[in-house]
């Protein structure tokens, strides 16, 4: 009777040599770009936001490469949500053009250049650490840029060619942070990280405009309605809103970004009133999404309001916006391609609910924190939140990423 094969590789093929080590390239963590970066980015969430919070709580010492502040703005924006946002994108990509993306070595190298470039920063007060820094974190955009453009053009899928220039000013975003951070140009740096935020909203409103109808139209078996003359307002209205703030810092302007703010929070309001936001409570996968969605339009009409009238605090809102509607989108993205892309039912418990309620709130808490009396003590109630969310997604989602498929396929 033959041998057949071990139950715990009963998804993944045995090694073809007996006693012969597997190459780290060909475990099932780097056969999709998905895997190892949400993985390393929800760990990363979770240790640079303990640090983070250690440290302005005044429980540890700590020398950052960058002004602590600056450190903790590239970290979440340029480190944590840009590799969610690439993970996802070289994923989805092998889906829109039916080519394979990256995967196994490059993907692996990819994954060393992004942690290359996380741990030299955290030291690169020592020079030939900054360095290091600079240049790992820079090769990881040129071959995240390059890859998914060379998916996208190959395959002529012109329908998503507009990733591409948004991924090059976001990198570019970067290389303007570094170099103001390094000249001490800290003003400059703080705007930069405020830019990118802006841009993850278009981000988010591309890509949450595409799936979110779909997902919920799917789950819930219903007819997805679409509204295309909105949604091809939305993309140039947020894009002149963008450039307009970005301008603003360098020229006197006379029309202020924050009317577009105002304008574009409330299209996407309306937007999401088509979504039949009304029927999706038992399903934790589409009310997380869609509560990340309003927690954007509802950050990006607040921002307009502290922009034109300073009425609220412009950094505050800012949090809302990071922590509720982008962190709140990634942790709901994340769980939901997870599922899909190992070949697992689309469900989730109780638990993972948590997690996203917990996400959603640390926002306005951390929003909240200079109008409380008590900031420190929000600061460290948000921190707390963020933790929570993250620890319990980690909890759940480590065995996801990185073991083979349910389904036995490769991928």
């Amino acid at each position: 009777m033959s041998k057949g094969p071990s139950l715990i590789n009963i998804h993944w093929p045995e090694p073809a040599e007996a006693g012969k080590r597997k190459a780290l390239s060909s475990y099932p963590l780097f056969a999709l770009a998905f895997r190892p970066f949400f993985l390393f980015a929800s760990c990363w969430a979770f240790l640079a936001i303990g640090i983070w919070a250690l440290w302005f709580s005044g429980l540890m010492s700590f020398q950052f490469g960058f002004p602590a502040t600056l450190w903790h703005a590239h970290e979440m924006l340029f480190g944590f949500a840009a590799l969610v946002a690439v993970g996802f994108l070289l994923t989805a990509a092998q889906n829109w053009t039916g080519l394979p993306s990256v995967s196994g070595k490059p993907l692996l190298l990819f994954t060393g250049l992004w942690l290359t470039a996380r741990f030299s920063l955290l030291f690169a007060q020592y020079t030939v650490l900054l360095w290091l820094f600079i240049a790992a974190q820079l090769l990881w955009w040129a071959g995240a840029i390059y890859s998914l453009a060379s998916l996208l053009i190959k395959a002529k899928s012109k329908n998503n060619y507009l990733f591409i220039p948004l991924l090059f000013v976001m990198a570019l975003l970067n290389t303007a942070f570094i170099y103001a951070t390094t000249t001490q140009q800290f003003a400059l740096a703080s705007h930069v990280s405020h830019s990118m935020i802006l841009l993850f909203c278009i981000l988010m409103g591309i890509v949450g405009g595409r799936v979110i109808p779909f997902f919920t139209a799917r789950a819930l078996t219903l007819v997805q309605v679409k509204i295309p003359l909105l949604d091809k307002l939305l993309l140039p209205l947020s894009v002149l809103g963008a450039a307009l703030f970005i301008t603003g810092f360098f020229i006197q302007l006379p029309l202020k970004a924050g009317w577009f703010m105002l304008l574009v929070g409330a299209l996407h309001l309306v937007r999401l009133f088509f979504w039949t936001p009304w029927k999706i409570w038992a399903a934790p996968l589409l009310w997380s999404l869609q509560l990340a969605y309003l927690a954007m339009a509802l950050g990006l009409i607040l921002l307009g309001i502290s922009d034109l009238t300073h009425l609220l605090v412009f950094k505050e809102v800012l949090h809302l916006l990071a922590i509720s509607a982008m962190a709140g989108l990634i942790l709901a993205m994340m769980a939901r391609v997870s599922l899909g892309h190992t070949g697992r039912l689309l469900q989730v418990g109780k638990t993972l609910s948590v997690a996203f309620a917990l996400l959603l709130l640390a926002g306005p808490v951390r929003m909240l924190a200079s109008l409380s009396g008590f900031p420190l003590l929000f600061w460290q109630v948000s921190a707390l939140l963020w933790l929570c969310a993250f620890a319990i997604f980690l909890w759940l989602y480590w065995p996801v990423l990185t073991q083979p498929r349910a389904d036995g396929r490769p991928g």
